[in-house]
């Protein structure tokens, strides 16, 4: 819905998003990594465990004192010889005074054949006849790895084999076997509590930015709120500052504007005030010597002149009253409103409307409005008249002029439809712009360029809308819509 796009698409839930998304990719590729790096940490303390006791053999083997004594035996103990005997001599000392890691198994082979383990019972995947244990049989070199066997309930195995080798033949072998399943296990109920901490923490986060976010752009709102409040007539709200930074620049900065956008208005205002003021005078003094000069002594090119500067004085005369009217629509004592019935009003509107022009029109009405509505009514019939006298205008004898109207609950529409020549469509988005003229006309109109945009400043300052809808050689129709109670007026 339009409420919920403007919802996501506010600077707060951008902020939010940006924030959770981020969090949430950092949380999601953290977590895998974590458990990669655990895994190799436990993989590499489980092969150097078993570095530790194939080296311990080694020693003993080779008759260490520091691993003899780390064993607990004695050096006499130890066979200096190196036989097949001798071997099983080893191997018995060494598991006897040595016990390895849980899920660790030490195995020992004479030649091919399977000697003894420790512990005792070694489990399925290391039994002595498994093709795994006699693959690592076949190694004549010291060598650890890494055996997948995910369809074990066990997990992989972690193995360091070693042949023992006496004059460059290989008597044995000793295997280092380490089932991970149970360390990694270990690890991800560990990790699962570092998730459910760093989960708790992402989801309390998550609720602080929100609330952060919210908090950190209350100035913004508010910044927001006063900026919709002002207007043409409400030119000398400001900002409140309250906060520091670049919001706190942004409210400075906008007030100074508003400081200059109020002085340019009220010089625009002023200027076209003293203007219409000034020049009704002279226009005044110009008509009354005009109409009172004898003209009968002048020669005869003067007095054709004159008609021609009388004519013009009066096109000026409505020109300044013209402006100063619009002027005055951006003020706001433009309307006095007063409640009456739109169903008479309208009637005398039709009526003075047939006034205009002594060449005769085919005049209709069609007013269905009936009901109380509360407008200017000067204004509306100003606007009326203008749009009376542009279907004038526009049109010739014998052409049809409609005044219409329709009302709902809340609404009021009145529209002037006539059979004129139309206007081009690309010009009927320019036509309500002021001293704005349509290219194809087959009159030249005797107005100002401001009746039309006289008339969408009053139907705007009633809070209504107006549109036109035309067709060349078939006419126009200019199309208005009003509150019957408009809200602050």
């Amino acid at each position: 819905t339009p409420k919920t796009l403007k919802l996501f698409s506010s600077v707060r839930a951008r902020i939010f998003l940006w924030y959770m998304g981020l969090l949430t990719t950092f949380l999601g590729l953290s977590i895998p990594f974590i458990v990669s790096v655990v895994y190799n940490e436990v993989d590499e303390r489980v092969q150097e465990d078993a570095r530790e006791e194939i080296a311990l053999f080694r020693g003993l083997l080779e008759q260490n004192s520091d691993a003899i004594e780390e064993l607990g035996l004695k050096p006499q103990d130890v066979p200096k010889t190196r036989t097949s005997t001798d071997l099983i001599q080893l191997f018995n000392l060494y598991f006897a005074s040595h016990v390895p890691e849980d899920d660790t198994f030490l195995m020992a082979f004479i030649q091919s054949d399977f000697y003894r383990a420790t512990p005792e019972a070694l489990p399925q995947e290391l039994a002595p006849d498994s093709s795994f244990i006699k693959s690592l049989l076949q190694i004549t070199n010291t060598t650890e790895g890494l055996e997948e066997n995910s369809e074990s309930p066990r997990g992989d195995i972690l193995y360091l084999v070693t042949p023992i080798k006496f004059d460059n033949q290989v008597m044995g072998h000793l295997i280092v076997a380490h089932l991970i399943a149970g360390e990694r296990e270990e690890v991800l109920e560990t990790l699962r509590g570092i998730s459910f901490v760093l989960f708790s923490a992402f989801a309390l986060s998550i609720f602080v930015t929100a609330l952060i976010a919210g908090r950190v752009l209350k100035p913004l709102e508010h910044i927001l709120n006063t900026a919709k409040n002002i207007n043409a007539d409400n030119l000398a709200e400001r900002i409140p500052i309250k906060t520091q930074g670049e919001l706190a620049d942004l409210g400075i900065a906008i007030n100074s504007m508003m400081d200059r956008l109020e002085q340019s208005f009220m010089l625009q205002r002023n200027f076209i005030n003293d203007a219409g003021h000034e020049l009704r005078t002279p226009i005044t003094i110009m008509f009354g010597y005009l109409e009172l000069m004898d003209t009968s002594q002048l020669p005869k090119s003067e007095r054709d002149t004159i008609p021609i500067v009388l004519d013009e004085l009066n096109r000026m005369e409505r020109l300044v009253h013209d402006l100063t009217l619009l002027a005055k629509s951006e003020q706001p004592d433009f309307l006095q409103v007063d409640t009456f019935e739109i169903s008479n009003f309208l009637n005398d509107v039709f009526f003075k409307m047939q006034g205009l022009t002594s060449e005769l029109r085919d005049w209709q009405c069609d007013l269905e409005a009936a009901g109380v509505v509360e407008a200017d009514r000067q204004r509306l019939t100003q606007a009326l008249m203008n749009l009376a006298q542009n279907a004038v205008q526009h049109t010739q004898k014998g052409d049809r002029i409609v005044l219409g109207s329709r009302m709902t609950p809340k609404t009021y529409y009145v529209w002037l439809e006539d059979s004129g020549e139309g206007i081009e469509e690309e010009d009927q988005s320019q036509i309500f712009e002021r001293f704005a003229r349509v290219k194809y006309s087959k009159r030249k109109s005797e107005g100002s360029g401001l009746g039309l945009s006289i008339v969408k400043q009053i139907v705007e300052a009633h809070q209504g809308s107006i549109k036109v809808k035309s067709d060349l050689e078939r006419g126009s129709t200019f199309f208005m819509t009003f509150p019957r109670q408009p809200k602050g007026l």
